[in-house]
């Protein structure tokens, strides 16, 4: 039976069509378009067709030649069968056909046949004899007839066996295609092996020689006119090119060119195809961190989905909306225009990557063809690459074709991209073909780009890390052609790169609205990622998952460091980008202020990806290539003027620069504007995480106690009526608490990253290096040498203006990372490090807020604490640490006495206990051991050092019984049931508070005081002299005496508490060390001291703690008698120092201290012409250097010995001795 062509549209629906294509049609075939549409003219009206009889016409030459290419393809099929799987057979679909101007008729039936056919059995194709062939009617009916007429084709192959499969990626090698041959000879000719070569690469046909699949008829009847270019392929493949996008454009290719058969394109074919990278859809984004905007994000989140199903049936490709003939007279699901005409061209750009792939694999053919032939051929493969490029060129500016979405901004290229279906060799020679083409390569890449944007925005908040536009944007601005990134100077024009500031948050404002901020926003921060957030809620994030999305988090920023180095190589794109990270850094200064407010500012996250990228690019420079006073120009990139300084106040530092950088700096190395500006990103970026970090950790820690306290308390109140009150309360405390520790896990991921702060460490090592130089005040030199001892190092002007957080920030950046990290960074800590260190703390008086050296001295006690490691080994073999360390802690742990802070008081007391620890760590090597007993032998540093000891150790014993005294009332009127029953609720409550107020002092006094203990303990068990100064030992013994007392006394058992462990109360073991001190003093001046003592010293007490000592074995007997004879020595001269008390009552009050109304030994006249006994007065001084009288500040050496006064002192002593005597006698 004949085959039925399929019906034709009405008249005025093929001319609506044919005056739209027209207008897509280049001005070369306006001659065509006027014959074909003088042929459509003339078309009658049909309305449906009717099976006729054959009807035999005289044919044109056109349809001659398209009957011809129609029998070579169907006989090429008879000879060269290619094997297809069998398969089920599929119905066929209806495709509405565009009429393409001068083309028969009977060539678009031979396509229609083709696709039809798609289905049928190869056994009945492959039957197919010549005689078969000769007995059909090769007849068709012209196309100005007044009827259609069904035609009885050929059968073929369809198109898609014989050409490279669609569904495998561009980037494989494609399956070869079967030659076909119009003749059973080869082909001799070398143009002719071209032609076929030409042929397979365009995977067109435009002669009986050629074997592509797409049927070239306007190119066939060109050659035929003028056969003597048919190896003129310059044209040849011009045309060929353009005729086929036309057919793709008209939708006149067969099915399995399309980006239908390929992987779904994102947003055309399912807009719902992927969780989070949906590229063309617009997704709702959930809002910042507040409890109401997270509930309002999940409400949106609902009704995004609905609006995504809507856009997904909206947006599906024509294969999705086409309907069955049989269908098609009840209802017909149109497409939309958007659809269609993008897919179209999507369709040609995928034809034009598959050229460009057959040319790379015809140039690896050919390399090892004849010399000869090989140029010849190449020749002719660079001819039709250039072909390639122009018309991908022309499609991608959308010159041959009208785009009517153009508002729309949607880049083909850039869905390709996304599809993998555009190799990166293609991108290159894309740039490379363009961008001297400015209009060109600003419209294809420009469009590229702003979708890449567009695209990353979407992406930002998810609950995985998307990163596919971060890689593509990575892969183009790397492209170089020549000396020049054509890609980085495009991204560095566009108009939001360094956009222009017009609101009141700038901060915030340059990050959301930049070109490079939403690709450096990747965070998974819960603040800034709410998605993350959730997920991490519903799944439990185990050790491998958090590595992996640390490693996620590295690639990315690995991509964006591939991004900013392109930038900053490239010349003409570097001042912009640097300019670029400075602005982000000015605007967001006040990340680090206290109070600041995070929603106006760059969040974490952000700020750390910018810093990352910086480390990286500071990885390899020199610090010889720095020019170290650059921060200090009023035209440099970095700002500090408002940053405390380490000595300047502010006026100093203003007048120094006015006096040495008022001249703005020129020619400034990219070195140096780069390793400032990552010194400043450290500052406005991990360090204020850390401390938003630490505040999350003490919430967490305040929260859990109570929530706590409410449990321990629960049957007080719970029925009473606060009961629902406190229920509320804990319910409250509990969400936050979630909250919390959700946000904490997910700053975790971040902040403890050990690649992170391997990095981190590297850096700031430079940093002690550069401060290195700084402190002794010359200029780099490589790596650092000391040059000057420490105590001769004095403060330049440079030096005194540098920031304060130059310090700061390194020593809490490693205080972070012991304390929290769960990889150990000290394998990172390196010699600059430990020198920076030492230096600083051996050097404390050119740093003048004591709180910057407090920190340092609290990173050497975490880098002494035990077990021994590769730091605290090299630490305490550094020369610093064996010369210079002793004196400069000694001085320090008495400077720190007055902080000029409202909290100094309390500060001391941390600060103290790290050096007492870090004394007993030395004390336990010998060579620090000596080294502290020289210093004691030394001036007055060693006296002040133990005034202080015996001043903290007297406060902190004194708080500390005092509280175990309170909690020891408590415990026995709780344990008194009838009492603490009779109580009231309210005076419960109170009670309970107070005792959880004691015990928390007595745990952090008690821990305190036995630091000081244990220091006071070794320090005498080697060093006597200077513990018997005459301003030292009696308070000293009086301290002593009156804590034995408290242990020994008939109120010790007062001490006594339940659990005593849990305050780390040891009683008998500060009773054993007391003991000892005793001991270690053992001698007569010391005697002399404890009777001295009249209100604690007892010989009844002392012989109770003896015994106690020996009954509870804690010292041998012999250390008890010995103890026991000191104290009996004491006794004695205590009965006779009362009568000598009493004799001395009737001096003269010219003669007595004025401050402690005592007979005075050896007066000494103060500047004020105040006399005062000496002793007095230097016990005075070692805590206050001021006059007690006036305020007026005093030292020791302005004390003028009175040798009168004290001549007449002496003589009346010997004058009431002398009386004494005859009394007696």
């Amino acid at each position: 039976m004949p085959e039925e062509e399929p019906s034709q549209k009405p008249m005025d629906e093929q001319e609506d069509q044919q005056q739209d294509h027209e207008q897509s049609l280049p001005n070369a075939n306006d001659a065509t378009l006027e014959q074909s549409e003088e042929s459509q003219q003339q078309l009658p009206p049909q309305t449906q067709t009717m099976p006729t009889d054959p009807i035999v016409t005289e044919l044109s030459a056109e349809e001659i030649r398209a009957r011809r290419l129609r029998t070579l393809a169907a006989r090429s099929s008879v000879l060269n069968p290619v094997a297809a799987p069998l398969t089920a057979e599929k119905p066929q679909r209806e495709r509405v056909q565009t009429t393409a101007p001068n083309e028969s008729r009977l060539v678009r039936d031979v396509l229609a046949s083709s696709s039809g056919m798609e289905g049928n059995n190869l056994g009945d194709k492959t039957a197919m004899t010549w005689s078969d062939l000769s007995s059909k009617p090769d007849t068709d009916v012209d196309m100005k007839s007044v009827a259609s007429t069904p035609i009885q084709d050929v059968e073929m192959l369809p198109a898609h066996t014989m050409c490279l499969p669609t569904s495998v990626p561009i980037s494989k090698e494609p399956k070869q295609q079967p030659l076909v041959h119009s003749t059973p000879s080869t082909v001799k000719n070398l143009d002719e092996r071209h032609e076929q070569m030409l042929s397979r690469l365009l995977n067109a046909t435009w002669n009986e020689f050629c074997s592509g699949s797409i049927i070239c008829a306007q190119t066939a009847s060109f050659l035929e006119q003028y056969p003597a270019l048919r190896f003129d392929f310059e044209p040849i493949i011009t045309n060929v090119l353009l005729e086929t996008a036309f057919k793709f454009y008209n939708d006149e290719v067969e099915d399995s060119f399309k980006v239908d058969n390929e992987p779904t394109l994102p947003g055309l074919g399912d807009a719902n195809g992927g969780d989070d990278k949906e590229f063309s859809s617009a997704k709702k984004i959930k809002s910042d961190d507040t409890e109401v905007q997270e509930i309002l994000a999940n409400a949106v989140a609902v009704s995004g989905n609905t609006e995504e199903d809507q856009r997904a049936s909206a947006s599906a490709t024509p294969s999705q909306s086409e309907i069955t003939s049989s269908d098609a007279c009840v209802a017909c699901t149109v497409p939309s225009l958007f659809n269609i005409v993008t897919t179209s061209k999507h369709n040609v750009m995928l034809h034009l990557l598959r050229c460009y792939q057959n040319y790379q694999t015809e140039m690896e053919r050919v390399k090892g063809n004849d010399q000869a032939q090989t140029a010849r051929t190449k020749e002719v493969l660079t001819l039709a690459f250039r072909c390639i490029m122009r018309i991908a060129v022309l499609v991608l500016t959308d010159k041959i074709h009208q785009n009517l979405n153009f508002p729309l901004d949607q880049s083909t290229l850039l869905e390709l991209m996304y599809m993998d279906r555009v190799s990166e060799s293609f991108l290159v020679d894309l740039v490379a073909e363009t961008h001297q083409q400015r209009d060109n390569f600003d419209n294809i890449f420009g469009q590229v780009l702003r979708g890449l944007f567009s695209g990353m925005q979407r992406n930002i908040c998810s609950s995985k890390i998307n990163t596919q536009q971060i890689e593509w944007l990575s892969k183009l601005v790397v492209i170089k052609v020549g000396n020049v990134r054509p890609i980085a100077d495009l991204v560095s024009r566009q108009p939001n790169y360094i956009p222009h500031m017009c609101t009141k948050i700038p901060g915030r404002e340059i990050v959301k609205c930049s070109f490079l901020g939403p690709f450096l926003s990747v965070s998974l921060f819960a603040e800034e990622n709410v998605k993350f957030a959730e997920f991490t809620t519903k799944n439990k994030l185990e050790d491998a998952a958090t590595s992996r999305l640390r490693w996620e988090l590295h690639s990315m920023r690995t991509h964006m460091h591939q991004v900013f180095h392109s930038l900053c190589v490239n010349a003409s794109s570097r001042p912009k980008t640097l300019e670029y990270v400075a602005k982000i850094l000015r605007h967001n200064d006040r990340r680090v202020q206290f109070a600041s407010d995070e929603k106006l500012l760059a969040r974490d996250g952000f700020v750390i990806n910018l810093m990352s990228v910086l480390q990286q690019l500071s990885v390899k420079i020199k610090l010889d290539r720095i020019e170290p006073n650059f921060h200090y120009y009023n035209n440099s990139l970095v700002n500090i003027e408002q940053d405390t300084k380490i000595r300047f106040s502010e006026e100093e530092y203003k007048s120094f620069l006015a006096r040495d950088f008022a001249a703005p700096v020129q020619n400034v190395n990219f070195q140096t504007q780069c390793w400032f500006l990552t010194l400043q990103a450290h500052h406005l970026g991990y360090l204020p995480a850390i401390q938003r970090y630490r505040q999350k950790v003490r919430a967490i820690k305040e929260l859990q106690k109570l929530i706590d306290e409410l449990d321990r308390t629960k049957p007080h109140w719970v029925n009473s009526r606060y009961a629902n009150r406190n229920n509320q309360f804990k319910e409250r405390w509990e969400k936050q608490l979630r909250k919390l520790n959700r946000s904490k896990t997910c700053s975790e991921i971040t902040l403890l990253d050990p690649a992170l702060l391997q990095r981190c460490t590297d850096f700031y090592s430079t940093v002690c290096e550069f401060m290195l130089y700084q402190f002794e005040g010359r200029p780099i030199e490589g790596p650092f040498i000391s040059k000057l001892p420490v105590q001769q190092l004095k403060p330049t002007d440079a030096f005194s203006a540098l920031p304060e957080w130059y310090i700061d920030d390194i020593a809490e950046f490693i205080l972070f990372a012991m304390q929290h990290a769960n990889v150990d960074i000290r394998q990172g800590i390196d010699h600059s490090i430990i020198t920076w260190l030492l230096t600083c703390v051996c050097a404390s008086h050119l740093i003048k807020n004591p709180y910057v050296t407090a920190k340092l001295v609290e990173v050497m006690f975490v880098f002494s604490l035990k077990p021994a490691n590769s730091v605290n080994t090299a630490m305490w073999n550094h020369e610093l640490a064996q010369n210079a360390l002793v004196s400069a802690l000694m001085r320090f742990y008495v400077d720190v006495e007055t902080t000029g802070q409202s909290t100094e008081f309390y500060d001391k007391f941390t600060i103290r206990y790290h050096i007492s620890h870090l004394f007993k760590s030395m004390w336990e090597n010998p060579i620090h051991r000596q080294a502290v007993i020289c210093e004691s032998r030394q001036g007055n540093q060693f006296v002040k050092f133990v005034n202080m000891l015996m001043n903290d150790t007297t406060f902190l014993l004194d708080e500390c019984l005092e509280n175990l005294k309170r909690i020891h009332l408590t415990q026995q009127l709780m344990s008194d049931i009838q009492n603490w029953s009779g109580m009231s609720a309210e005076q419960q409550q109170s009670r309970l508070t107070q005792l959880a107020t004691d015990e928390r002092q007595c745990r952090s006094y008690l821990t305190l005081a036995r630091e000081t203990v244990d220091l006071f303990h070794y320090l005498t068990s080697d060093i006597k002299e200077p513990f018997m100064r005459a301003e030292l030992v009696d308070r000293l013994s009086s301290m002593l005496n009156f804590n034995l007392k408290q242990l020994a006394g008939p109120k010790c058992n007062d001490l006594k508490v339940k659990n005593p462990t849990k305050y780390g109360w040891e009683p008998r073991s500060l009773l054993a060390q007391i003991f000892d001190i005793y001991l270690h003093l053992d001698c007569d001046r010391f005697a002399q001291a404890l009777a001295a003592d009249e209100r604690s010293f007892d010989l009844q007490i002392c012989n109770e703690a003896a015994s106690r000592i020996k009954r509870l074995a804690l010292r041998s007997g012999v250390e008890v008698e010995r103890f026991k004879a000191l104290t009996q020595r004491a006794h004695e001269i205590y009965v006779s120092n009362q009568q000598t008390e009493d004799e001395c009552a009737d001096a003269p009050d010219e003669f007595k201290d004025p401050l402690m109304d005592t007979l005075m030994s050896d007066p000494v006249v103060l500047p004020s012409g105040t006399v005062m006994d000496r002793a007095i007065i230097t016990r005075h001084l070692l805590n206050s250097c001021t006059d007690p009288f006036n305020r007026q500040h005093l030292t020791e050496d302005m004390l003028v010995t009175n040798i009168e006064l004290k001549q007449r002192i002496d003589a009346w002593r010997k004058e009431q001795r002398g009386k004494r005597q005859n009394n007696n006698s």
